[in-house]
């Protein structure tokens, strides 16, 4: 059981780990959430009855979160277990991704530009707030957290911009200016970002980063 107290909480010293952990050698967090979304994401838009019909193939080139982790406005305090070891928090971050990289491979179906090759099409200005479940798992010893266990609390509202990449027939369009295939690629984000919603969490191991492990990181799925 957890003990029924809300404390408003600084959100320096989180940042600080987030900025730590985002990335670290070859591994770390994002690496580690830009696979397993990009995973995901490939599944949804493979399925048939997600496509719109004026997309006559798609597949996903690239995936990244990018280099900058999201930024923690506000964390409350909602109580401890019974035995005082793991602190439950509600956190709402910002996440203005400038440099995510999110690249599709696109042909469209239609009469008119189904002679031309596929076209990448780049997913970006992408930005969102979002708010997350978080258990810290504490311990005597320094550093005195041992895990980090992060859940979406909902899934998040985010706007995105979506335009061809490469010189072709296509080139300078904005796909989101046309609502059936922007609803499309938004309902397949929204697939992916689902898979976080809680219970499901992702554990970041604190002991294992401080001794230079790059396998910092465990999905525990539904």
């Amino acid at each position: 059981g957890k003990s029924p107290i809300s404390i408003s909480e600084s959100a320096v010293w989180l940042n600080a780990l987030l900025h730590k952990v985002w990335r670290v050698k070859s591994g770390g967090l994002e690496p580690r959430l830009s696979s397993s979304a990009g995973d995901i994401l490939a599944e949804s838009l493979k399925q048939s009855y997600s496509k719109p019909s004026v997309v006559a193939s798609v597949s996903l080139d690239t995936f990244s979160f990018g280099s900058s982790p999201p930024i923690v406005s506000r964390i409350e305090i909602k109580g401890v277990d019974d035995d005082k070891s793991i602190l439950y928090m509600d956190v709402d971050v910002g996440m203005l991704l400038h440099d995510a990289v999110l690249l599709l491979d696109i042909r469209p179906s239609s009469l008119e530009y189904r002679s031309l090759p596929s076209t990448k099409v780049s997913v970006n200005s992408l930005d969102a707030k979002a708010s997350f479940r978080v258990s810290v798992k504490c311990s005597s010893d320094y550093p005195y957290i041992s895990f980090l266990d992060i859940s979406l609390n909902e899934i998040p509202r985010f706007n995105l911009r979506i335009e061809p990449q490469h010189e072709s027939g296509l080139k300078g369009i904005d796909f989101g200016s046309f609502p059936i295939v922007s609803k499309w690629i938004k309902i397949s984000i929204n697939s992916v970002l689902a898979e976080y919603l809680v219970p499901q969490y992702v554990s970041i191991d604190i002991l294992a980063w401080l001794k230079g492990d790059d396998k910092i990181v465990t999905y525990f799925g539904g």
